[in-house]
Formats: C-alpha cells, sequence, structure tokens
C-alpha cells in the first residue's frame, strides 16, 4: 500500500513547437501539485525554444531531446521506462493545472493502490468552458454521421453527465491529462505506437480486457488549449484520425467493425476531397484540408495494399 506522505508522481509531456504552452504547464505543476515530482520533457525536435527556454526556467526537468519527430506514443514510451514515481502522469504539452484539485485525482489513486485504474480530469477550455474529455468506445455509427455532417446534433460517442461532479466509470479517456500507478502501466506496456490519435481510446480499451477499470474523475479540474501541436498540420490530423481507428479495429478483433467502417471512409475521402477543392476557392483554408484527404487516400491505400503502419506524426 502506497503511503500518501511519501508518494511520489512522474509526469510526462511530449512537446512539439509549443513552448509558451509548455512553459505554463510545467509552471503549473509546481505550483499547484502538492507531492514530489519528478518532471520529463520529451521534444520531438522541435524548432522553437523548447528545450533551452525549460533547461534554463526549469533546471529539475529532465529533458530528452528527439532528432526525428517519434510521435505522442513512442515518446511517451521513452519517458515512461525512466519514470520513478509511483503514479505516473500524461500531460499535454497545451494542458495546464489551474488549481490544486489536481491532487484530488492523485488521492484517489493512492486510495485505489493495488488496483488497474486509468483516471482523467474534468477539462475544461482556456475560457473555463467545458471541454469533452472522455468517450464511448467508436462503432461504425459514429462514422456514418460524421460522414453526414450529422455528428454535431446526434452525438453518439460522449457521455452527459461530464458536467457533473459525479465519479463515473467511461469506456475511454483523452490523453490529455491521464493518470495511472506505475504497477499499471507495466501490466499495459505502454502506448502503441502504431496508433496515433487512438492511442487513448486503446491503453483504455486494453486496460478494460485486462480488468482494470477508467475513471473520469471530474472533482479535478485542468484547462486545455486543444490541439496546439497538430492543429498546424491537417495531413497529421485527418490520416490518422481515419486509419489508426482502422487500425484499432483490426486490433481489438472488432472485424465487422472494419468491414463495415472501411467504404465509409473511402466514400468519406473521395467525397470530402472535391468539396473541400471547391469551398478553398473561396476560403483559401479549405484547399489545405483538400490535400490532406488526398494524402490520407494514398496513405489508407499504402495501409491496405502492403499493410503499411508507418505513423506520420
Amino acid at each position: 500500500m502506497i503511503k500518501s506522505q511519501s508518494v511520489k508522481i512522474s509526469i510526462v509531456i511530449v512537446s512539439y513547437n509549443v513552448c509558451e504552452f509548455v512553459l505554463k504547464g510545467i509552471d503549473s505543476v509546481y505550483t499547484y501539485l502538492k507531492y514530489p515530482v519528478q518532471i520529463i520533457l520529451v521534444d520531438n525536435k522541435s524548432v522553437d525554444a523548447t528545450v533551452e527556454e525549460v533547461k534554463k526556467k526549469f533546471p529539475d526537468v529532465e529533458v530528452i531531446v528527439n532528432t526525428d519527430n517519434k510521435g505522442f506514443s513512442a515518446a511517451n514510451n521513452q519517458a515512461f521506462h525512466l519514470c520513478t514515481g509511483d503514479i505516473i502522469m500524461m500531460l499535454n504539452p497545451d494542458a495546464a493545472f489551474i488549481d490544486e484539485s489536481v491532487n484530488l485525482m492523485i488521492e484517489e489513486l493512492i486510495k485505489h493502490d493495488g488496483k488497474d485504474i486509468l483516471i482523467g480530469p474534468r477539462i475544461v477550455n482556456p475560457d473555463l468552458s467545458f471541454q469533452t474529455s472522455c468517450w464511448k468506445f467508436p462503432s461504425p455509427l459514429q462514422h456514418v454521421l460524421e460522414l453526414f455532417f450529422l455528428n454535431t446534433m446526434i452525438d453518439t460517442t460522449s457521455y452527459y453527465f461530464q458536467d457533473k461532479k459525479e465519479v463515473m466509470q467511461v469506456d475511454f479517456l483523452s490523453g490529455a491529462c491521464m493518470a495511472f500507478n506505475k504497477q499499471t502501466l507495466i501490466k499495459l506496456v505502454g502506448l502503441d505506437v502504431n496508433l496515433f490519435w487512438m492511442d487513448d481510446a486503446d491503453v483504455c480499451k486494453r486496460n478494460s480486457e485486462l480488468g482494470g477499470t477508467n475513471y473520469f474523475f471530474p472533482l479535478s479540474t485542468i484547462s486545455h488549449y486543444l490541439g496546439q501541436s497538430s492543429k498546424k498540420n491537417q495531413r497529421v490530423v485527418i490520416s490518422n484520425q481515419i486509419i489508426s481507428k482502422l487500425k484499432y479495429y483490426k486490433k481489438h478483433k472488432q472485424f465487422s467493425f472494419f468491414i463495415v467502417s472501411l467504404p465509409i471512409f473511402i466514400f468519406q475521402i473521395l467525397t470530402r476531397m472535391p468539396l473541400f477543392f471547391l469551398i478553398g476557392i473561396i476560403k483559401p483554408i479549405y484547399l489545405k484540408k483538400a490535400v490532406a484527404y488526398l494524402y490520407t487516400f494514398k496513405r489508407l491505400m499504402a495501409y491496405l495494399i502492403i499493410n503499411k503502419q508507418t505513423v506520420v506524426s
């Protein structure tokens, strides 16, 4: 049994060209976390001043500098091997603690020491408005609704209690902030490097399959700027969102979901390309989305024909 007064937390942050946000996030950890902490920053070849600024302002942070962008999952796995804490937390580079409530989440894990629990807080936007942070596992119905732009009106993935202060068991949690005991990490063997954008769903699915529990813990709240690293590259977002879902279904032997979802995704790609090209004539920003869908189609064919597993990050 871990004793509360002796527990140590390891926090892993993976960064890519978001220096300002990383500095705010690290500062918030030192400001609000009441437990001894080891912070490990893995930088995926940022071209900004992230590494230099972190070393200068926070000399106690352990910094790993990658010579290429290894992606979110692989970079987290690098740091996991160096974690010395009893409890490990993944924290996005554009996320930050906003008060001491984060300690309640840690205390919940300490209370359930010995059980395989993944736990995630309530997440808010910088203006403190609500941000979805837990979902039901994906299904083809979700993809059909997205295909016809109906997913915002008919939401089959979200839990509607997220704005309440009730601790609830859920399917999967946001990887923006997720904590777990070290023995749970050992059983799960880290994140799947081939499932970028579905790595959080996958790790929660595996935890459930091994008899563990995934808890949404709204008594703790953090802020998240949402996608500061990835929003600069639509190719990364769109290609991984689509292809990783197919990989996820295949990995977890949901073959019927794979077979049903594949033509939906192909139709989505082939219709989105000309649509966004046309809209792009008026609003050039949509041209990037059209090109991203073309790129996604090429990657999808490579995955289906030669089983190319390369993840774009």
